[in-house]
């Protein structure tokens, strides 16, 4: 069981207190890293897209860090967007789309795991399961497919950030975005140190690929580790902002 000091229960009682002024409070100076809620401070975004949100974890995310921007959350699985959608709703300022994303239009099989988030439209390795039981396939689920380019034109006056994590379906659905990715400000995608789905790209193909559309690294953050070896990442956050001029 986790213990709460009462230094720790006054700071969080504190920056619950200003959240609701629109005011958030983070550690600066000396001994911290920025995240990506500075990130998209610096930026000055106000429209996040959300793919692959599950049941909003995400964007709950961001709430709890300061951004209050809007969120647009596109989520395949039928069953986890009705809690995607409830969670948008009390929001007010978040859109929920029941829609997987990708290269072309159409429709496609998504393999639904006992546990949501290993969900995906590639097949698992077995890597898969030695990291998590719950990853194991449960049942395939079709659903519809669009191109996120095809869904862009509220934005395009927007300043936007695009956040994708699909379980090793990135690469097609930024094939599917490449205007979004002319004029968004940066991107975080989910990135495999360690592959766990048929047919990925590989950490130096995403950064060849992010190159190539004038994106360069910012920030990067371990999701998950092995189970074996607790300090070697699986997965990484790579945020990614837009190369500078001179660069």
């Amino acid at each position: 069981m986790k213990t709460i000091t009462t230094g720790a229960f006054m700071r969080r009682f504190i920056r619950q207190r200003l959240r609701r002024f629109g005011l958030d409070v983070r550690r600066a100076g000396p001994g911290r890293s920025p995240d990506l809620a500075d990130f998209l401070d610096s930026r000055q975004v106000d429209v996040v897209l959300d793919v692959g949100a599950n049941r909003g974890q995400f964007g709950r995310e961001l709430r709890d860090r300061g951004y209050r921007g809007e969120i647009v959350s596109f989520e395949p699985i039928e069953s986890v967007f009705g809690d995607l959608k409830a969670v948008a709703e009390r929001d007010g300022n978040w859109q929920a789309h029941h829609l997987a994303l990708g290269a072309t239009a159409g429709r496609a099989l998504l393999n639904v795991s006992r546990d949501s988030v290993f969900s995906s439209v590639l097949d698992q390795l077995p890597a898969a399961q030695r990291f998590s039981a719950a990853a194991t396939v449960a049942r395939q689920e079709e659903v519809a497919v669009v191109r996120l380019d095809d869904l862009f034109a509220p934005f395009r006056s927007r300043t936007v950030f695009l956040k994708i994590d699909t379980q090793g379906y990135e690469r097609p659905i930024l094939d599917g975005a490449r205007e979004v990715l002319s004029q968004v400000v940066g991107v975080q995608l989910e990135l495999p140190l360690v592959h766990l789905y048929k047919k990925t790209w590989s950490l130096s193909d995403a950064l060849v690929y992010m190159g190539d559309a004038g994106f360069v690294l910012a920030q990067l953050t371990p999701v998950n580790c092995l189970r074996e070896d607790p300090v070697s990442a699986i997965e990484i956050n790579g945020v990614f902002r837009r190369r500078n001029a001179d660069e």
